[in-house]
């Protein structure tokens, strides 16, 4: 019979079988780690600390650009959803080439009906509904289109006249 054919067969020859095995029989102990494994900790708290000094120093940064509400709406959102403040930080030159260099820029976070919440950039505009119309759509053009994907649609850059 052919070696091959034999190999098919069931039977209760497994001992040579056995030998050619995937996983090892015996589970090592697991390596713990080689210094002080409080360390890691320490070590976890320390860039903790480091990424909560880097959100304050972005939030500050928004600060200059940007008007937030008076509540922490708008914190909590950007808190969480870590990818938009620094988004927020790169749209604001381009916001300024195409509504001005004097142009006023909230955000909110309102919820809509279905319960979830969005960040608006809003560009406060004193002119005319077309011209803002205009800056919006060559914003869009220019920056928006290309980094809109980065906000996973939780970002909308709108006008509110006044």
């Amino acid at each position: 019979m052919n070696a091959c054919l034999e190999a098919q067969i069931s039977g209760s020859q497994w001992q040579d079988r056995l030998a050619v095995q995937a996983f090892p029989l015996k589970q090592a102990s697991p390596r713990l780690h080689a210094g002080n494994p409080g360390m890691l900790f320490e070590s976890l708290e320390q860039q903790m600390v480091e990424y909560c000094g880097r959100q304050a120093a972005i939030q500050e940064e928004l600060r200059k650009h940007y008007v937030l509400p008076t509540d922490r709406s708008v914190q909590n959102f950007l808190s969480q959803h870590l990818s938009i403040p620094a988004l927020l930080l790169e749209a604001v030159p381009h916001l300024k080439r195409h509504f001005g260099a004097n142009a006023i820029f909230s955000l909110s976070a309102p919820i809509d009906e279905a319960g979830t919440r969005t960040l608006h950039a809003v560009a406060i505009w004193p002119g005319g509904a077309n011209d803002v119309r205009e800056a919006l759509a060559e914003f869009d053009n220019d920056w928006w289109m290309a980094h809109a994907r980065q906000a996973s649609g939780d970002l909308v850059f709108t006008y509110e006249l006044v």
